[in-house]
């Protein structure tokens, strides 16, 4: 996964440059999720519907599935927690993110006053040609990475990420950690040791179930939740 984000002050093209460069993504078939930062309250449910009338009655996570599935949750979630969740859900080949412009993510500005040391390219969003749109995705591609705290270099630590932005650093997501953690909702890194560890240790606890009587015919993506909270004294 590589997260890009289109960061710029107000009324400088972020939202028309983000729908291009997904619709250049999806183009060139890659799979693309996204994310938009708002100042302001956005609901994704309308007044009158059923999923709306629940979550006024007081359910704080409500789920509507139809042609689509979306989820609403009453609650502020921080940016690298949505991008673990959204490589859980999906894993996607890009996720493109509106705004978040103090996160440590590669970025397209589109003005000069939001640059900084991850900045990969300031564009003018009004007057950008095709060509020039194509070389910037083309840099996308190049320079974007994924969950800060997944990356490591072999056996070395963490990429420094604003070396890869500036292309000073290779990154390639083929050879990064297997195992992603978190940890209370904090996502965890983990070196190429661990993450091997964790790895074979669970696939040689899971291999001798029974997975085809549940419909399951391999180990491709494995999902788990280790609940380890403490039970209350009763005598307190």
């Amino acid at each position: 996964m590589r997260i890009i984000s289109i960061v710029g002050l107000k009324n400088t093209g972020k939202t028309s440059l983000t729908g291009k460069i997904i619709k250049e993504l999806t183009n060139r078939e890659f799979k693309v999720a996204s994310i938009k930062h708002s100042h302001h309250q956005m609901e994704m449910d309308h007044e009158g519907t059923d999923t709306y009338k629940q979550m006024e009655a007081g359910s704080g996570f409500v789920v509507g599935i139809g042609g689509r599935t979306y989820f609403n949750i009453n609650e502020r979630f921080d940016l690298e927690r949505i991008l673990f969740l959204i490589k859980l859900i999906e894993n996607p080949d890009f996720v493109v993110i509106e705004g978040f412009k103090a996160y440590p993510y590669a970025k397209i500005a589109t003005c000069e006053e939001v640059k900084d040391e991850y900045t990969i390219k300031v564009v003018n969003s009004f007057e950008i040609t095709d060509d020039e749109l194509l070389e910037l995705v083309d840099l996308v591609e190049e320079r974007s990475y994924d969950i800060l705290e997944t990356l490591f270099v072999n056996e070395c630590g963490y990429n420094d990420a604003s070396l890869i932005g500036q292309g000073k650093l290779d990154y390639n997501p083929e050879t990064q950690a297997e195992v992603n953690l978190a940890i209370d909702g904090v996502n965890i890194g983990l070196n190429r040791f661990v993450s091997d560890y964790l790895k074979q240790t669970i696939l040689g606890v899971l291999t001798p179930l029974k997975i085809k009587e549940y419909g399951v015919e391999n180990f491709d993506d494995i999902d788990i939740t280790i609940k380890n909270k403490k039970e209350k004294d009763n005598n307190i």
